[in-house]
């Protein structure tokens, strides 16, 4: 990597990332530190997106292979992270002075735009695969996650969406799976 135009790409990209996951960590401690409580479902979509940001940071080194960047490239390169931080700051316990009965009632608050917010960060996937001609498996993969999250868009049904976080779970784990082999 003699680009240093590459560099920063990567420099940006690992900011956003670490963001979400310094997010993901200081609400992972609150709840493991008792002071914030949250429906398991709830959690559970917090530490998977803990996973997809352990995923997107292992995949930084991909972007040390571009060269040539330009401009929209890099906004291309960049607004996945970016939309999965916007769905991981929605996805967040609230604020303390917010007022919730419930984080059921918070978690479904937030789910459909959420969800919607997941489903693009798949068809950011879908596209990263086209333009880099790496169409296979892994990329029906993410179709199947984005269709599984558009309807939990607009489901408000808790086995529904526990059955989602399992289902989108394994996937994600595969897929990762998939990748480091």
């Amino acid at each position: 990597m003699d680009n240093p135009t590459t560099l920063l790409v990567a420099i940006m990209y690992v900011t956003i990332v670490a963001t979400g996951l310094v997010n993901i960590l200081m609400t992972l401690s609150d709840i493991v530190g008792g002071k914030r409580r949250t429906d398991p479902v709830h959690t559970g979509w917090i530490v998977l997106l803990l996973i997809t940001y352990f995923s997107f940071f292992w995949g930084t080194t991909a972007i040390l292979d571009i060269e040539g960047w330009s401009f929209l490239a890099f906004i291309s390169f960049i607004i996945g992270p970016v939309i999965l931080l916007f769905a991981t700051n929605l996805l967040l316990a609230p604020d303390d002075g917010e007022v919730v009965a419930t984080m059921d009632e918070y978690y479904f608050k937030q789910s459909g735009r959420f969800f919607l917010l997941m489903a693009l960060v798949q068809v950011w996937t879908i596209g990263l695969d086209v333009v880099f001609k790496h169409i296979g498996g892994l990329t029906y993969l993410a179709a199947g996650v984005g269709v599984v999250l558009l309807v939990l868009m607009v489901s408000k049904n808790y086995k529904v969406h526990l059955a989602g976080l399992i289902a989108v779970t394994l996937v994600v784990l595969a897929r990762i799976a998939l990748q480091i082999t």
